[in-house]
């Protein structure tokens, strides 16, 4: 584990960056929420994810969380040297990583999660399968 002693001229200048990076980073969820309550909506109503709807949520996450590492990791490396600085460098190098890794495994999610969900609920049909239930039924 690295001397935490190291990072400690980052302290003060660290924290506002962050403090910044985060209150963009909220403004940038909250534009998303509609996205991902759509999606929520779909789950709970149809017993589905739409791979296409999750694939958007996901980009937005990626562009924004990388977004966030840069700004960050920026911030800090224009008020550090030496040793702090390539550790910042490479902190951010592997936050990017593991971002990346995450999101990549995240994409298999829709189709276990409709999977499961066929098996729960049984296989989904389209409304054309059922016309009365799409134009509503009359008795």
């Amino acid at each position: 584990m690295p001397d935490a002693g190291r990072f400690s001229e980052l302290g003060e200048q660290g924290s506002r960056a962050v403090m910044e990076a985060a209150a963009v980073l909220e403004r940038e969820l909250s534009l998303g929420l509609a996205d991902a309550k759509a999606a929520g909506d779909r789950l709970t109503g149809e017993h589905r994810v739409d791979q296409e709807e999750f694939d958007q949520l996901v980009r937005r996450v990626s562009e924004n969380t990388h977004q966030l590492i840069d700004a960050v990791s920026t911030r800090l490396l224009g008020s550090t040297t030496g040793d702090a600085a390539e550790q910042t460098q490479r902190l951010a190098t592997n936050a990017h990583d593991v971002l990346d890794l995450l999101l990549n495994l995240s994409s298999l999610a829709p189709a276990f999660a409709n999977r499961s969900m066929e098996g729960t609920f049984g296989p989904r049909q389209s409304p054309a399968e059922h016309p009365g239930e799409a134009e509503g039924r009359h008795g």
